[in-house]
This record gives structure tokens, C-alpha cells and sequence, in this order.
């Protein structure tokens, strides 16, 4: 996992860039290839803290596996309690970018209930009268248009997201129910966005977690930090360009 970028790391935080195809903790099929076990062993005493949930050392909020991107995690589980109380309570700002199928007139705001689907998925709750007796949860997503595309009589759009609570899935979830799925998105999609997916050979969402902006829980200041697109996902905006009519 030597292609995890550290870009900020002292003895309480670190925050690195993590590449797509990266779990944060195990699952219960107990991979090996997550950032709890490359922080495990890259320092090895964290490990032995006395941390809340002993699979996941260090865990302040996810990414999913094939999403890229920044993400914070803390040393020690002082800094760990106050991350995380700084997640719930709004007091940080991430921002993603995603490449959709359509095209996003203007900013908007999605706000619904979202509770779990079928297979590990998750969806949106249509209505609030409803037989499904699942737990389901309040999920804002806001979301704003940069820049256009067109390619083979599909027109796209490279999105800004800007989260308002962290729920499972959250971006793909609402951004398919807003009748825009993610391009590369292998869950929530539909038959013209997978087929697109399939002729540009992207094999996972594109979706990056660009920008991550927290208050150091020992310091106090505030810290921010942004990270470009991934090489894999500025290769498939150079194919748009280049099919643009």
C-alpha cells in the first residue's frame, strides 16, 4: 500500500490521500488491504491503545472502497472522540467532485430519509408513510455544477458535492435519485450510465474526496487541506474533451 500519500502526520492525526480500491477497516470478511491495518503497521503502538471499536483503530469517518481521496484518522482515542464529535456536529467540511450522467442545470440541495437496501446497498425512503420497518436516516447532500461535458451524444457533468451528514453511500445514493448517477458507479446506476461506464473502461465510481478542512483536536486551529483528481480520473475527463462536439 505504498501508494497511500501522507499529507499531514504528527502525533496525534495523520490525514493522507488514499487511492481507490482501499478499504478503511475489514469487513467481516477480514481483508487485509486497509488503512487501519497500513496505520497498524507503520506505527504499531497505536494498535495497542485502548480504543472504542478494537477493528477499527483510528477510524474518525470512512470513504468507500473505490472512492479516492482525503480522510482523517486519529492517534490516539482522545483525539479520536474529539474527531468524530467534530463530524457530528457539522464543524468540518469535506467536499467531493463526481463525474454524472446528465446535465446539472444549476446548485440544489438534496435532503431525504436514506435506510438500507438490498445486498449491503442503501436507498432513499420516497415517502414518510412507509411499511418498511428498517432504521432510516436524515441525509443532506449539497451539490452545485463545474463544468460540462459531452461525449457520443451523452452530456455529463463534473459536480462539487458538499456533505451535510455522512451516511453510507450518501453522494451515490442521492445523486442517483436525483436521476444523475456517478459514472463508474457499479451499485447505483442505471442501464445508460453503466453502459457508458463500460465503453470508457472505468471500473469504479468517480467520485474524490477533494477537499477536507478540520480543527486539530490538540492545537485548535483550523486546518485545510485539497487534493487534484486522481490520474485515473483525469485520463477519463481528457477522453471527454477530446469527444467533445
Amino acid at each position: 500500500m505504498s501508494d497511500i500519500k501522507i499529507v499531514f502526520d504528527d502525533e496525534n492525526i495523520i490525514i493522507v490521500d488514499k487511492p481507490a480500491g482501499i478499504l478503511v477497516h475489514p469487513t467481516l470478511a477480514n481483508e487485509e488491504n486497509t488503512l487501519t491495518k497500513w496505520l497498524g503497521d507503520k506505527y504499531p503502538e497505536i494498535i495497542k491503545l485502548n480504543w472504542p471499536d478494537k477493528t477499527r483503530p483510528g477510524v474518525v469517518h470512512r470513504l468507500d472502497k473505490d472512492t479516492s481521496g482525503l480522510i482523517v484518522m486519529a492517534k490516539n482515542p482522545e483525539n479520536l472522540a474529539n474527531l468524530q464529535a467534530q463530524f457530528k456536529n457539522h464543524k468540518t467540511n469535506k467536499i467531493y467532485e463526481a463525474l454524472v450522467l446528465g446535465k446539472i442545470k444549476s446548485a440544489g440541495k438534496i435532503e431525504t430519509e436514506i435506510t438500507r437496501g438490498e445486498a449491503g446497498t442503501q436507498k432513499v425512503i420516497e415517502s414518510s408513510y412507509s411499511f418498511d420497518t428498517r432504521a432510516s436516516r436524515n441525509a443532506i447532500t449539497l451539490y452545485k455544477p463545474i463544468k460540462y461535458y459531452h461525449y457520443k451524444n451523452n452530456d455529463l457533468t463534473l459536480v462539487e458535492v458538499e456533505l451535510q451528514t455522512g451516511r453510507m453511500h450518501q453522494i451515490r445514493v442521492h445523486l442517483k435519485y436525483l436521476g444523475f448517477p456517478i459514472i463508474g458507479d457499479p451499485l447505483y446506476n442505471i442501464k445508460p450510465s453503466r453502459n457508458l461506464s463500460k465503453e470508457l473502461n472505468l471500473n469504479r465510481q468517480f467520485l474524490h474526496a477533494k477537499h477536507l478542512e478540520i480543527t486539530h483536536p490538540e492545537t485548535g486551529n483550523r486546518m485545510s487541506f485539497d487534493s487534484p483528481l486522481p490520474n485515473d480520473l483525469t485520463e477519463i475527463l481528457n477522453k471527454m474533451k477530446e469527444n467533445n462536439e
